[in-house]
């Protein structure tokens, strides 16, 4: 007997509602069961198949690497059937849910056209993760990403975004021209270096008094008076409460993407993030 004759496709829509749920009960929603049937139908299948799919942990649950290998045939599965049938329909469910990564300033600018979009499609569940870490699409972590990078992984399908471009900013009582001024950096292993050589080429004397890992904290701070910094110009242009900055200069230009993984290429919901992530950010390039 073929391990795949021990499965079916009820079995595969379980592992994956509890992967992208993370919680038995969540689940249960998502596949309109009560939540006892639950771990009833996941003790029944890892005995089917001998093999352990779920460790339980406090607060949810994480799947084991035979799980986390039937969640990528189950998202393969899915995308599938979406393909075939899509274009025989006069339109597609768009339902579940989609986990969507970025720093916080971008899921900030795009949260307008974020709750237009859950608004037009009252299924979806987004899963917003503000990060400046790169969250793994290959293992699930995030669905869809928004990535500074000039071009995506091999395993990653997606669209280029407008470039970021990135202005130098400062209070009005730190804007005159004069060395040995407050700064505020980072402390990103990958960029901390890049920024405080900018810094220093600017101001070689600049006395870096904070590290903050987040535009929105620098730009607020930057208000207050804490010291010079870098931000968004479409960040700082958004917002009127920033309108006392004062720009002094271009600092760089970043490259964007928004990718998901080429077997999520097909999935409906994914497709309406991606969507959703072009036109919020398109009118910022």
């Amino acid at each position: 007997m073929r391990p795949s004759d021990e499965l079916d496709w009820d079995d595969l829509k379980l592992i994956l509602a509890l992967a992208e749920a993370g919680y038995v009960n969540r689940a249960s929603e998502r596949l309109r069961v009560d939540p006892t049937t639950i771990p009833r139908r996941l003790r029944r299948l890892e005995k089917r198949l001998g093999e352990k799919l779920v460790e339980r942990i406090k607060g949810g649950v994480v799947l084991t690497k035979t799980g986390n290998e039937l969640v990528r045939v189950a998202r393969a599965a899915e995308a599938g059937v979406n393909s075939a049938l899509a274009p025989h329909s006069e339109g597609y469910a768009v339902s579940g849910l989609v986990k969507l990564s970025g720093t916080d300033f971008l899921l900030d600018l795009l949260a307008e056209e974020l709750v237009a979009l859950q608004k037009g499609f009252p299924d979806l569940v987004l899963d917003l993760r503000p990060t400046n870490d790169y969250l793994s699409i290959d293992r699930r972590e995030t669905d869809v990403a928004i990535r500074v990078i000039d071009k995506p992984h091999d395993s990653l399908v997606g669209r280029r975004l407008p470039p970021i471009r990135l202005g130098i900013y400062a209070p009005p009582d730190l804007a005159e021209s004069r060395q040995g001024l407050p700064w505020m950096s980072w402390n990103l292993p990958r960029g901390v270096s890049e920024i405080d050589e900018f810094i220093l080429s600017q101001d070689p004397d600049a006395r870096v008094v904070a590290r903050v890992d987040s535009f929105m904290s620098h730009a607020r701070l930057a208000t207050l008076g804490l010291g010079r910094t870098i931000l968004p110009d479409a960040y700082v242009a958004q917002h009127p409460a920033l309108a006392s900055l004062v720009r002094l200069g271009d600092a760089m230009e970043t490259a964007a993407w928004v990718v998901t993984h080429e077997e999520l290429r097909h999935v409906p919901r994914v497709n309406e993030v991606m969507d959703a992530v072009v036109r919020g950010l398109k009118s910022f390039g």
